[in-house]
């Protein structure tokens, strides 16, 4: 039960978070993918059809938009719910009096990230409510989810405009209401059963489903939540008792995946000309399938400085050392939280394309991680239950340095245009050195984006820039500095733009 006091701390936390992403609002639009679902929700509220005419259209054939073989028209090709999210904004812009007709025009930046900011207060709540389950101490699960959401690379994601916000709210929201069935399932049985947890199986259909329309590989959690239903169903349990629920539990873990797989079909026919086709069939599809090296992805996810969850989602480092006693307390949960990312991670470490890139940091991953992140209120609990030896103190201090280090380097990043990492990389193609290129691509995003904030009024200071000018044509270093300075002076914050440019 919350106490009164959680209450209050819960009322801060999101009055905190409101405050912080209203005065952090971005002060531009993440470019690339968003374009497409934007488009794609402008045509559902302009005319009631997914089609985007060609004046909305961007990038080369399939990039951004596939076009149906069937009837020669183009559809974004990402994951409709996508488009569905991304409606009420341009709905509200066209009550207030707003022009939403002129096609490849952003609609409005304020609007859009009013909008983001009604998921970054939800996410904090459920987020906090989640956390009642693993630790009674107010503090530690605010602690918590401040972490979570401004010490990690989710900050970014809170900012940008795109689907890695929602798809966190929704796969935390999957695993607690997943929990509120299967606990009870593995308990009493699929016969012993109240109408709360098959509430809670509906709510985690939902959720699957709504995160299989927003990105296709999430599929994998059809398979896994159907295979961790019957394991707690069968739970030492006798045949004889197995037998008599089955045909119950058996509808209610394979017929709503089948209506999650047949509707996918319906839009995929709809929008791209076949059931099978996602979507991802004609720009480079050989990079969306598993025919990778599983290695080069597992080694990205865990160890490179680019990508590694750990570099980009510090929680998890604590999580780590406390992840024994964690199953130890809630081995069930540990059970869920692990399998989801072990599929997860496995599958995407063998699809070239896993490191996501024009993004910041894991991006495919990033949704799982808070809940992955679980342990570390565990790792919490204990340390405050042994602060008054020097080595719970150490363990104390040391996270709340690495947490505190790393809100400061997301704050550094956050401070920047989106891409800029990627233009400021633009030297590593002027120089062709291994000492700029391991600069660039063995180094953490945020620790280049904290040098050139530093370095915001000299960029000669750069680590890079010396090698840079004694190789490259003056013209073009010239034309580099500007174009870094430009984007350096620009920033990105909503209530720094020029009013004119606020819209």
């Amino acid at each position: 039960m919350t106490t009164r006091r959680g209450w209050i701390a819960l009322a801060a936390l999101l009055a905190g978070v409101a405050a912080v992403n209203f005065l952090c609002m971005p002060g531009e639009f993440l470019a690339g993918d968003p374009h497409a679902w934007r488009e794609e929700a402008r045509s559902i509220v302009l005319s009631g059809e997914l089609n985007v005419p060609r004046a909305g259209l961007l990038g080369q054939r399939g990039a951004y938009f596939a076009q149906n073989e069937r009837n020669g028209l183009h559809y974004s090709k990402f994951g409709i719910a996508n488009s569905l999210l991304a409606v009420p904004p341009i709905l509200l812009e066209k009550a207030l009096g707003g022009d939403i007709t002129r096609r490849g025009h952003p609609p409005s930046l304020l609007l859009a990230n009013l909008w983001n900011l009604v998921f970054c207060v939800a996410l904090a709540a459920l987020l906090y409510t989640l956390s009642a389950a693993y630790s009674a101490h107010v503090g530690v699960r605010v602690l918590w989810v401040i972490g979570a959401m401004y010490c990690t690379s989710l900050w970014f994601y809170q900012r940008a405009q795109n689907s890695e916000i929602y798809l966190t709210l929704l796969f935390s929201a999957l695993f607690m209401a997943l929990l509120g069935f299967l606990r009870p399932l593995r308990a009493h049985g699929p016969r012993g059963l109240d109408a709360g947890a098959w509430r809670c199986l509906a709510a985690a259909w939902c959720c699957a489903g709504l995160l299989v329309f927003t990105r296709v590989l999430n599929g994998l959690l059809l398979p896994v939540i159907v295979l961790l239903a019957f394991w707690c169903a069968a739970a030492g349990r006798p045949w004889r008792e197995l037998r008599a629920g089955a045909p119950l539990l058996g509808a209610a873990l394979l017929v709503p995946p089948a209506l999650i797989v047949a509707l996918l079909g319906v839009v995929n026919y709809v929008k791209f000309g076949a059931p099978w086709l996602t979507g991802y069939h004609q720009y480079l599809p050989h990079t969306h399938l598993p025919n990778g090296r599983i290695a080069d992805g597992l080694s990205g996810f865990l160890f490179t400085p680019r990508f590694s969850i750990f570099l980009y989602f510090p929680l998890l480092l604590f999580a780590l050392f406390a992840l024994r006693r964690f199953a130890e307390r809630h081995r069930l949960d540990a059970v869920v939280m692990l399998s989801v990312f072990g599929v997860f991670l496995l599958v995407l470490s063998k699809i070239p394309s896993w490191a996501g890139e024009w993004a910041y940091g894991p991006r495919y991953l990033l949704p799982m991680l808070p809940v992955l992140s679980l342990p570390f209120l565990t790792f919490a609990d204990d340390v405050l239950e042994r602060i008054g030896t020097w080595r719970a103190r150490a363990w104390g201090a040391a996270a709340i340095a690495v947490l505190a280090y790393s809100g400061y380097l997301q704050a550094q990043v956050n401070r920047l245009p989106f891409y800029t990492y990627y233009h400021a990389r633009e030297a590593l193609f002027l120089t062709s050195s291994f000492e700029v290129a391991d600069y660039f691509m063995a180094r953490h995003t945020a620790l280049i984006a904290d040098d050139l904030v530093r370095h915001r009024h000299d960029l000669e200071a750069l680590p890079y820039f010396a090698e840079m000018k004694r190789v490259a044509p003056p013209e073009l270093v010239a034309e580099y500095r500007a174009k870094l300075g430009a984007m350096l002076d620009r920033g990105n914050l909503y209530w720094t733009l020029p009013p004119g440019e606020r819209r």
